[in-house]
């Protein structure tokens, strides 16, 4: 008997079971156009029995991106893994094990294999799986770097759903629309301020509705070279103002938990406010030249009307009072017996616990898959330089920084760190490129007998420099959303700027730095 024929005969018995139903219950059941269900049956019998289609889960798993995504990187890792067994003298099982394993994971989160908070949980869970303690592997997903980032976070919400961002941006933005030059720098000035105490995006988003409402009651808007200067103006401000203050970006986080949690080494709230803000103060009118020359921006006088802000409410009032607390608290967190991580928790519970927030504000709007993705990079950090992956990296970038060494020492290896991370910052969101660099740079900086707190801050300020891609920071994403400037736009004024940047860098750490370490006994 063929296979249709069994087919049929199946077909046909099927059939006396649904009769006998029918007539069991007694009830009339539509009949069905035969020639369509003939037809459905046949369907069904080529995907049975055709030999092709036997094999379809296989295609069709075969055919889901997922699934070639992570094939491809499996492949690729247990290459690189090859290659090193051959070739990496010098590197152990373990550090070769826990250095492919970084290289898979940060392929996940570039190619976007998995949601970036899952592939962030894979991390600690292949660690325990290729031997790790299981509390090594995971402590870090609770550490205080990541509970300042969660504080951190819940206090911008509770600023910006108050309304006090708004307000304040608004107040401080009316004196400068005098002139296309004045509200350029305005916009610059306000945009560091604000940046440098709570995350670089979020005043980005807020900031440019505000731009471009102002440049839509003006001529500006007819001026294409304005308009591109006004709104990199938000993205390069946010950015430089990040690398400020420890709170105004997740890159500087990262680097101070690394240094702790690596080396047992602790950078106060003050001791890199007093580092890094004169550098971000002296940027501020780079960035203005930069972006006036580039763009060839004329000066102009400009009318603008702007509406008076009502005054401040309760909920706003008490906003701005839970930020001041918190900045106080993290001013003085080298004295007063809390870390940065307890100071930002106590803002955040102080938001809901005077009704600034709702806990559902917290629970849906909350990004929770953040932590577990800065978790994750202390983690594998900490795992490459238990292993000797990291001193084994590290060995290969002093390499490099050794062939100008011999011509300027010190500040060979230091250009060589800045230039390499920037390079990396532009290519990749400036957290990812500083969870990368960081325990390498540190590692670096061992060998070399350099002051492992200057080698993080001057790491987590390189990855700052992310000004020629549009992808390289959050804030360069969200003016680019806009649909101003053009990627051409921001390589034009990008490349000049991290030229400047680079060397004022350079600058400020060979001569202001050993003077301001004195100050806060660094």
């Amino acid at each position: 008997m063929s296979k249709d024929d069994e087919f049929e005969q199946m077909l046909d018995g099927l059939e006396i079971v649904a009769e006998s139903l029918e007539e069991e219950s007694h009830t009339v059941l539509p009949r069905v156009d035969q020639l369509k269900r003939r037809r459905t049956l046949l369907d069904l019998q080529a995907e049975l029995f055709d030999s092709k289609e036997r094999q379809h889960a296989l295609y069709r798993l075969y055919l889901n991106s997922t699934f070639r995504k992570f094939s491809a990187g499996v492949l690729i890792v247990a290459f690189i893994n090859l290659l090193l067994y051959f070739f990496a003298d010098g590197l152990s099982t373990p550090g070769r094990n826990v250095f492919t394993l970084f290289l898979f994971i940060i392929y996940l989160w570039v190619s976007e294999t998995f949601p970036l908070p899952v592939t962030a949980l894979m991390a600690g869970v292949a660690l325990v799986l290729l031997g790790e303690n299981r509390d090594d592997a995971f402590s870090s997903y609770a550490s205080d770097s990541v509970f300042m980032i969660l504080g951190s976070l819940i206090i911008a919400q509770g600023i910006t759903k108050s309304g006090a961002e708004n307000l304040i941006i608004r107040r401080l933005l009316g004196p400068f629309t005098g002139s296309n030059y004045a509200l350029i720098f305005g916009i610059i000035v306000i945009c560091s301020f604000m940046a440098a105490i709570i995350p670089d995006h979020s005043v980005a988003a807020i900031m440019l509705p505000l731009v471009l409402t102002i440049a839509d009651k003006t001529d500006i808007s007819k001026h294409k070279n304005e308009m591109v200067a006004l709104v990199l103006a938000v993205a390069f401000s946010c950015s430089i103002a990040g690398l400020a203050t420890p709170s105004g970006g997740a890159r500087n986080v990262i680097a101070m938990g690394f240094l702790e949690e690596i080396y047992n080494q602790k950078i106060s709230y003050i001791q890199w406010v007093v580092l890094a803000a004169p550098l971000t103060i002296s940027l501020i009118p780079v960035v203005f030249l930069t972006l006036i020359f580039v763009n060839r921006v004329s000066y102009r006088s400009i009318d603008y009307y702007y509406e008076k802000t009502s005054s401040i409410d309760e909920r706003q009032l008490l906003a701005l009072s839970i930020l001041g607390v918190t900045f106080v608290l993290f001013l003085t967190s080298g004295f007063n017996g809390l870390t940065l991580g307890t100071s930002a928790m106590i803002g955040g519970i102080l938001m809901h616990i005077f009704g600034v927030l709702e806990w559902e504000d917290s629970r849906q709007r909350l990004r929770w898959g953040v932590m577990f993705i800065y978790g994750a990079a202390l983690t594998m950090g900490k795992a490459m330089v238990k292993h000797g992956a990291a001193d084994w990296l590290a060995g290969g970038l002093y390499w490099l920084a050794d062939f100008g060494a011999r011509y300027g020492g010190e500040v060979a290896i230091l250009l060589m760190i800045i230039i390499v991370t920037v390079m990396l910052t532009n290519v990749m969101s400036d957290g990812a490129a500083a969870a990368i660099l960081v325990p390498i740079t540190l590692a670096v900086g061992v060998e070399a007998n350099l002051p492992l707190e200057s080698v993080a801050i001057i790491t987590a300020i390189s990855t700052a420099f992310a000004f020629m891609t549009s992808f390289g920071t959050p804030p360069n994403l969200i003016v680019q959303a806009s649909g101003i400037p053009t990627s051409n736009d921001f390589v034009r004024n990008g490349v000049p700027l991290v030229i400047i940047a680079v060397f004022l860098l350079i600058f400020v750490e060979q001569y202001y730095w050993d003077i301001a370490r004195e100050w806060v006994d660094l």
